[in-house]
């Protein structure tokens, strides 16, 4: 394939360039190789240096004879557009522009020839590609090895450069420098988004950031918004005051509110971007990943850095380094043993990422969960997801990452940026615009819609192309990069752009076979094939006469909680779990929960509406008393309040399964197995509870916690992998172990319905729907007593580390876990077993991290008074809405992110009749995303992210990044939705 000539240079340039980097691999030739005799070093020496006048001379007449070839792979940096587009994984490829910077590194110095750095940032580039190649045990000749290997990595990167001609995302866009925020920072990067670039340098990003104007009055609208949603947190109380065995820090929100709001009046904040991190710091601190808030500006960009990192013990006894993850890999296949990363910006790599994991790390009940959050694992590559160091830095973390390993080499790289909004904004040309648009949802007057739903960055796969449709693989082999095997029961569809998750595998050399849940994210028929999928494997390792399982949840973070009580009940038939759960106890629920409640029991149970409102959050009658195990009579009896902890409490509540009316209602139409009449359990236990252990990795939350809960609560063991490079227990379950998600459009949503149930005395948020957050509603509580599931230490029976060998090998794990959990207690990590089901006290929570944003940023200037907006487009009105996650009419312009739809409507005056009606529906990536009463349908696929290579390493992250969005479609029979001619 001819190579893309991009511009052609001065061979005395190219000749330079070869001549310092043969220089820089050659530092400390003349040294002595360690531990030879003394006689011999002499004649050493001379044999050295005669090898290095060869290859320089060699060298020379390369550079001659080959500068066609360097012509093509070595573009120049002067060169301001964009490179062709390039595959990409999670990070980005950057090109030579990148190199253009004006901040110095290495081998640079005032008055060099501008060609001159562009060329040895090359070379410093190459060398440490070429390195790699070198064996670290060769102490005599290795760095006059490299001096060849470069000279072919010179020629190679020609051929890599080769561009692809599928449609992605553009390379990093040109860094931008400059000693202050450029005024057009922001435009500057919607420019290059409408170009197709999606990845920018962390700095410039920062820049646009910190250009944003604040407005004082409407910060503290929303921060008062934000305080009546959290007031349905059931958690606040316990924050404040946690018992001793919780391993977080305390927090009181509700005190950080209101500092927050202090702080807008007294006028400390100097940007909105001051404001909003302050706002996000606080949420993070709760450690609760169903308590969240993206909104704003800080939901415009992601920090990541541009290659992954994975953490790993050498033999499964000595605690765990870093590694960079194509190191892993390539170590794994090559079998060659890695270098650990030894420092990261001058700081202990091991106290540089914990730093960072404290700050970041989201929903994590202990410093073992924050740490492995940073880190890439098979596990991540199949739900598409990434780790917190490679995608999901919440926190402006820095412009440059300085990466030494232990072998001693170094490596040089920046912090990126993505942009996260797909939707087309049209021109945002100031900090002004971008106000408009993320904070205040306005769209510029010069917005076209005709132009366009997406905006170039966020390519549309065509699915009606055979060629461009990626078809079900039925494994997990591929996109792992071989760390799965080929499973022996898949569910349909598993692949990672379908909706199969469930897959099974046989160790019958040990006797052992394993069900893997990565994720229970299932929505429409997904539902019922994850539960046949898991039916399937049981009578299948039934079949093979295997005796011990091992139950695969890492990963896993939760979705459909129907998935958790009819997988329970395929092991368990004769046992009818507790899972109680309880909420907070204030005006405004109380409000709601007698409204809503009143209404429903006037309903009989043929109305129509009946079945719309029996499983309503709100609607407590048809929800069994956890302690007598009948219905509630009313939402008085239910409310209470109980007194706990310095706070007001429901009585608890379990759902009551036994009723397929309540079931269907409560998950999408399905009724899970085992609970009901309609679709009883039969036959007995598959497998003996000492035969079972659940493998997770701390990331167990919300529906996955649930499980567990069940699970544990029968005896089932369960083993932990990872955790931070230290001794001692960690926790099964390290993420939410909340009952209840419930989002803040769904609140608002409630609060508006009420008007129609004839309540009129109740306080609304005013707030524009503007942001996507959400609150834990509901607590997990046990029989044993009111202290929330969240906050108790749940160590689990046995740690294990995760090693080179097995890391990214999933048999090997598997069968580590299996000797660990049921042969030889001895390989589960020092300290770590006698926690589960004793009276075992916990482990002393750790001393809490002095870590939090850097605040010392902003320009008076840029503080805006009242509603005095000076911006590009000025202040827009409300027909140009940016964005609305609710159900509209079309009689006005539908929002941004909505697209007009003939929907199937209930009447509301006569029962049974349906109509079509025009209704604005929200396009999101999924079910998490749409209000209330509506479905998600997968429509349109996106592709964002392939291939990847830093500016200095080459990294592995992931399979290619492709995700679909889709219309929430209001559900037919939905009392929220009915229309009338």
């Amino acid at each position: 394939m001819e190579l893309p000539r991009i511009l052609t240079i001065n061979p005395s340039i190219e000749h330079f360039a070869i001549v310092q980097i043969i220089k820089k691999s050659l530092v400390n030739v003349g040294r002595y190789p360690e531990g030879l005799p003394k006689r011999r070093m002499h004649d050493v020496k001379l044999r050295k240096w005669v090898m290095v006048f060869v290859g320089l001379l060699f060298v020379d007449a390369f550079t001659k004879v080959f500068s066609p070839v360097l012509h093509h792979s070595l573009p120049f940096p002067t060169q301001l557009k964009r490179h062709e587009p390039r595959p990409l994984h999670r990070g980005f490829t950057p090109g030579p522009s990148a190199f253009a910077s004006s901040r110095k590194i290495e081998n640079e110095r005032e008055g060099t020839p501008v060609e001159q750095i562009w060329a040895l940032r090359r070379c410093q580039t190459l060398r440490c590609c070429c390195i790699r190649i070198i064996p670290s045990t060769d102490k005599m000749h290795s760095r006059i090895l490299t001096a060849a290997a470069v000279v072919w990595c010179i020629l190679l990167s020609g051929a890599l450069s080769t561009p692809t001609p599928v449609v992605r995302p553009k390379a990093v866009r040109v860094r931008q420098e400059s000693d202050e925020p450029q005024s057009t920072a922001c435009g500057d990067i919607i420019d290059s988004v409408n170009e197709g670039y999606a990845y920018f340098y962390a700095t410039d990003a920062y820049d646009c950031l910190t250009s944003v104007p604040f407005n004082s009055a409407v910060a503290t609208r929303f921060v008062d918004y934000i305080n009546t949603t959290v007031q349905f947190q059931s958690t606040l109380a316990y924050l404040k005051n946690p018992p001793s065995e919780y391993q977080q820090p305390a927090v009181d929100v509700l005190a950080g509110l209101q500092s927050i709001k202090n702080n807008v009046t007294t006028g400390v904040y100097k940007n909105q971007y001051q404001f909003e991190i302050d706002l996000q710091h606080l949420l993070y601190r709760t450690h609760d990943a169903h308590l969240y808030l993206t909104a704003g500006i800080t939901a415009a960009f992601s920090f990541l850095a541009p290659f992954s990192i994975t953490a790993a013990s050498p033999d499964g006894k000595t605690l765990p380094k870093v590694y960079i993850t194509n190191d892993i890999i390539k170590s794994r296949n090559e079998s060659w043993t890695p270098s650990p990363i030894k420092t990261i910006n001058d700081q202990d790599a091991v106290e540089y990422l914990t730093k960072v994991a404290s700050l970041n790390s989201f929903g994590g009940l202990e410093a073992h969960a924050d740490w492995n959050q940073l880190f890439a694992m098979p596990g991540l590559n199949i739900r598409g997801e990434r780790s917190i160091w490679d995608g999901y830095i919440n926190f402006f973390p820095g412009d440059e990452i300085k990466l030494v390993v232990e072998n001693g080499t170094d490596y040089l790289d920046y912090w990126l940026a993505l942009y996260n909004e797909p939707y087309a904004t049209g021109p945002l040309t100031t900090g002004g615009d971008f106000y408009n648009y993320f904070v205040m949802g306005l769209l510029p007057d010069s917005f076209n819609a005709t132009d366009g739903f997406y905006n170039a960055a966020y390519a549309v796969n065509d699915t009606s192309s055979d060629n461009d449709t990626t078809p079900a693989a039925n494994s997990w082999r591929e996109i792992t990069y071989e760390a799965y095997p080929d499973p022996d029961v898949a569910q349909d569809g598993l692949a990672l752009l379908e909706d199969g998750v469930v897959s099974g595998y046989f160790l019958k050399d040990v006797d052992a076979a394993v069900l893997s849940l990565p994720s229970f994210g299932q929505t429409g028929y997904s539902i019922g094939n994850f539960s046949s999928a898991v039916s399937y494997f049981i009578s299948n390792v039934t079949e093979a006469n295997l005796t011990r399982v091992v139950i695969d949840l890492q990963q896993n973070t939760g979705g459909t909680v129907e998935l958790a009580f009819s997988t329970f009940k395929r092991f368990f038939p004769d046992v009818d779990p507790f899972a109680a759960s309880r909420r907070r106890s204030h005006q405004l629920g109380n409000t709601l929960g007698e409204a809503y409640t009143s209404y429903f029991n006037d309903l009989e149970p043929d109305d129509s509406r009946y079945e719309d409102f029996v499983a309503n959050e709100w609607v407590i009658t048809p929800r069994l008393n956890a302690a007598t195990g009948r219905n509630f009579s009313s939402w008085a009896e239910y409310y209470g309040p109980i007194q706990a902890n310095g706070d007001s409490f429901s009585l608890n509540e379990r759902y009551n399964l036994s009723s397929s009316v309540f079931d269907a209602a409560m998950f999408e139409g399905w009724i899970p197995w085992g609970y009901t009449p309609e679709n009883p359990a039969d036959g007995s236990r598959p497998f003996d509870v000492e035969n079972m252990v659940l493998l997770t990795d701390g990331a167990c939350a919300s529906t996955c916690a649930l499980l567990v809960e069940m699970f544990t609560q029968v005896g089932v063991k369960t083993i932990v992998a990872g955790g931070a490079p230290t001794t001692g227990p960690m926790q099964a379950v390290g993420g939410t172990r909340g009952a209840a998600v419930y989002s803040g459009d769904g609140l608002d949503q409630d609060l508006n319905q009420l008007s129609s149930l004839n309540v009129t005395d109740t306080v609304l948020a005013t707030v524009p729907q503007l942001s996507d957050s959400a609150v834990n509603l509901r607590d997990q509580i046990r029989e044993s007593g009111p202290i929330p599931l969240q906050f108790k230490y749940e160590a689990a029976d046995c740690r294990i580390f995760y090693t080179l060998g097995n890391v990214y090998n999933m048999s090997r794990l598997w069968r580590d876990a299996v000797s660990a959990a049921f042969d030889d207690r001895t390989l589960c990590v020092e300290g770590s077993t006698g926690y589960g089901n004793s009276s075992k006290p916990a482990p002393p929570a750790p001393a809490e991290q002095s870590v939090t944003p850097d605040f010392d940023f902003g320009d008076p200037d840029s503080v805006l008074i009242g509603d005095d907006f000076d911006l590009s487009g000025g202040l827009q009105g409300d027909s140009h809405a940016a964005r609305s996650n609710q159900i509209t009419l079309c009689t006005s312009p539908c929002a941004i992110n909505s697209r007009c739809r003939d929907v199937l409507l209930s009447s509301c005056k006569s029962q049974g009749v349906r109509n079509y009606f025009k209704r604005c529906v929200p396009i999101t990536e999924g079910q998490t995303y749409c209000p209330a009463d509506t479905t998600w349908e997968k429509e349109t696929l996106h592709h964002l992210k392939g291939n990847a290579k830093s500016q200095k390493k080459g990294f592995f992250a992931g399979a290619a990044q492709q995700f679909w969005t889709g219309p929430c479609t209001p559900r037919t029979q939905s009392a929220l939705y009915c229309a009338d001619a």
